[in-house]
């Protein structure tokens, strides 16, 4: 017989171990707590009983701990006090396996009795048999004094048959404490498997059809699980589908941080913040549009700090030529805190920045130099068209130089906009502006929250038609978004 050894730091581990490196029908032969935890000695096949053994077990359950001296009167002093260890040894294995039964057991909780669990004998049969005669009324008083098995207290189906057929010698062999320490092993070894089911994390609270269906249509719309879930709980189950997703696209917007507010056409300093590419001058050249057909290009003024690229600030020159604003560039021979202060008298200074890649060191001291200004006011500006992840990133690199608010950009590009609606919901950040197309000034909107839901509800329903309409098919006119 081949009998292994396992070392853990509790019997949950240890048997776990067990069952990944010898299967399910490994046989465990003994137990002990060492000082670095739990020890195992198991084996691979269970070990048929000599027949010698066969005749002296029945013998050995028959006789009771007081006559264990007479019966066996060539055993000396010391075999017996062997004995009576292992049997304690033995107790207090059967005592801890409860303990970890009762830890994951509920009262009353029925245990599948189909999980098979092979009998297991050492050796020498007779030498391993004795101790549990000889602790006989050593567990009988700790039964009286009120313990109870797990196999007691949280009985087996007996709807079941069981699993494999037991031998006759195995029958004859059978100790009511032996099979109850292998029902234990068998609960905990149900108990590990449904611990292991349950590892992926808590489910999902079941929802009625309705909210289930709304659930994941706003999980289309690229909304996040966590504000899909804040909209669900505050829409009422039991109403029609129709009327379900209004309601909840009407939460949608209500939580949208827009109040309609349109800060630049009050004036003041202004600068544009953001990723690469995010669209940055060409929302200033906008922007400084409307204010110059609404007030006049005499109170605008255009700065760049964009000179780190080569002809990173030809754009801004062309737009303030065509405006007929102002324009400064801030290099080595001139710092934003004098250029802005040579603008002081003009209503509306519009600062356009270089991007950089996350964690660049540029992108630190620029965002450094505008949070020294207090009468900068940052405007990130944020690409519809990026992955949550990427604007996520962005959120945190810029979010902490006090944003007055974000500019959604490149709404016509995007396919999608659910994640960047999340992302700025999570953020706390006011949405004031959004962008969706090249022509200026007429591409840039104040953000109303309605508007944003109901691009956002239509772009889900646009793709829907795209899957389900055949190949060659012509595109509907036009589509309703609510």
């Amino acid at each position: 017989m081949q009998v292994k050894r396992f070392l853990a730091a509790d019997m949950r581990r240890a048997l776990e171990m067990v069952r990944q490196e010898m299967g399910p029908d490994a046989v465990i032969l003994s137990s002990n707590r060492t000082k670095d935890g739990v020890e195992l000695l198991t084996t691979q096949a269970s070990v048929s009983l000599p027949k010698a053994a066969e005749k002296s077990v029945p013998a050995a359950n028959s006789e009771s701990g007081e006559s264990l001296s007479t019966g066996r009167a060539s055993e000396t002093g010391q075999q017996r006090a062997d004995a009576i260890e292992r049997a304690r040894q033995r107790q207090l294995a059967q005592r801890e396996l409860d303990a970890s039964a009762r830890e994951f057991l509920q009262p009353n909780q029925r245990v599948n009795a189909g999980i098979r669990v092979e009998r297991s004998l050492l050796e020498s049969a007779g030498t391993d048999r004795e101790p549990v005669s000889a602790s006989k009324s050593e567990l009988n008083t700790s039964r009286a004094a009120g313990f109870v098995s797990a196999a007691e207290r949280y009985p087996l189906r007996d709807d079941e048959p069981p699993a494999g057929p037991v031998s006759a010698a195995g029958a004859e062999a059978s100790d009511p404490r032996l099979d109850s320490l292998q029902a234990e092993l068998a609960e905990m070894r149900y108990l590990l498997e449904e611990q292991l089911s349950q590892m992926l994390g808590p489910k999902p609270a079941a929802r009625a059809p309705g909210l289930a269906s709304i659930g994941r249509r706003l999980e289309r719309m690229g909304l996040s699980p966590e504000v899909s879930e804040a909209i669900l709980n505050d829409t009422p189950a039991g109403q029609p589908l129709a009327q379900a997703w209004t309601g909840a696209l009407a939460q949608l917007a209500r939580k949208l941080p827009a109040d309609g507010a349109d800060p630049v056409s009050r004036g003041g300093v202004y600068a544009l913040v953001g990723p690469t590419g995010a669209g940055k001058t060409t929302t200033i050249g906008k922007l400084a549009a409307r204010y110059v057909m609404d007030h006049g290009a005499r109170d605008v003024a255009l700065v760049t700090l964009d000179t780190h690229r080569i002809g990173g600030h030809d754009q801004l020159r062309s737009l303030a030529r065509i405006l007929g604003v102002t324009l400064r560039v801030v290099d080595d021979q001139s710092s934003l805190e004098s250029v802005l202060y040579s603008l002081r008298r003009h209503a509306l200074v519009l600062i356009d920045t270089a991007g950089f890649r996350q964690g660049d060191p540029r992108l630190t001291e620029q965002l450094e130099t505008l949070r020294r200004l207090p009468q900068v006011k940052p405007l990130m500006v944020l690409p519809s068209t990026s992955q949550a992840a990427m604007l996520k990133a962005s959120v945190h690199a810029y979010g902490g130089q006090g944003l007055t608010g974000c500019i959604l950009s490149k709404l016509d590009e995007s396919a999608s906009l659910g994640e960047a609606l999340g992302v700025v919901m999570q953020a706390g950040v006011p949405i004031v502006y959004t962008t969706d197309g090249q022509d200026i000034p007429r591409d840039i909107q104040v953000a109303r929250p309605h508007q944003l839901v109901t691009r956002a509800a239509s772009l889900v329903g646009r793709r829907d038609d795209a899957a389900r309409r055949p190949q060659g098919a012509s595109a509907p006119v036009a589509r309703r978004a609510l």
